[in-house]
């Protein structure tokens, strides 16, 4: 039955890449502002980006001390402060004081700043709404979010809230996703989702496949098929209707264009596939297959 499935989605996303037009595309999510920002809501920018982007809170609000107490917010007892720096930048010049088209940056200044998920106030959970209120009142669909935190507590992987969706390997490995409400519709989310978890197999710790292509390559299209395939595969094997991703779509068609026909692409794509779904299941496989305790 399984197999049978697998062939049915391979048969889909093959028609879909011969079908799919450049101008089709529409990305199934919307930006809601999931980059960090200030209080007046203007986005943090450079290493600071980098470093509250990783500290691992759901709101994205975030200000000083002096700032949260302005509004009448008080710090919760313990909380730890992060440290964000303040940047000029200037024309560089050579010895004789020419501009030599360069750009030099020197830290002026640091401040610390609270996650608004750190102080009690008003005004915090006025800013936290105001984000929250742009999201759509969507239900999890229960097996698939059963699937997705099975996989995730298994692999001991974060998922990181993101106006993008992608896989991050390395020490910090990780997944960033948008959040549900941001989707189109929970179907949307959960095939987003399995694609990223389909890269995620593919790590040296897991199925070992190639995830060093860049963009414009063909190993990085033939991973970004993979990816497709083994949502699919795993949306089958849930019971949902997949919903490839057409940016991706595009991408691929242009690549098995320029292959001209070559059906070993597709079909090794397709068994790379078909293991990393097996591996990405494979928890709930092994809980159907648990006999039953008595009544």
């Amino acid at each position: 039955m399984k197999n049978k499935i697998y062939q049915m989605v391979t048969d889909q996303i093959i028609q879909q890449l011969e079908q799919v037009n450049l101008s089709d595309y529409t990305k199934p999510w919307f930006c809601v502002g999931h980059s960090p920002i200030n209080l007046r809501g203007t986005a943090y920018r450079g290493i600071n980006h980098v470093l509250l982007s990783h500290s691992g809170f759901a709101s994205n609000i975030w200000a000083t001390f002096k700032q949260w107490s302005e509004q009448d917010c008080k710090v919760k007892k313990g909380e730890k402060s992060q440290i964000v720096v303040l940047w000029k930048f200037f024309e560089g010049t050579n010895e004789e004081g020419e501009a030599n088209g360069k750009t030099n940056a020197v830290m002026t200044r640091y401040f610390r700043v609270f996650n608004s998920e750190q102080v009690e106030g008003e005004h915090a959970r006025t800013a936290e709404q105001k984000f929250k209120s742009k999201l759509k009142d969507h239900n999890p669909i229960a097996e698939a979010e059963n699937f997705v935190t099975q996989y995730m507590d298994n692999e001991r992987l974060s998922v990181r809230l993101s106006d993008r969706a992608y896989y991050s390997g390395g020490i910090r490995e990780h997944i960033g996703m948008p959040e549900l409400g941001q989707f189109l519709s929970p179907e949307h989310y959960y095939s987003v989702f399995a694609h990223e978890i389909t890269h995620s197999t593919g790590n040296a710790n897991r199925l070992k496949r190639d995830l060093s292509g860049c963009f414009g390559d063909k190993s990085y299209a033939f991973e970004e098929l993979v990816a497709e395939l083994g949502s699919a595969m795993i949306c089958g094997s849930l019971g949902l209707e997949a919903k490839p991703r057409e940016d991706h779509a595009q991408y691929i068609k242009s690549w098995l264009t320029a292959l001209r026909g070559d059906n070993s692409f597709i079909i090794f794509a397709a068994s790379q596939a078909q293991k990393a779904a097996d591996y990405a299941l494979r928890t709930m496989a092994e809980q159907k297959t648990q006999p039953q305790a008595a009544a």
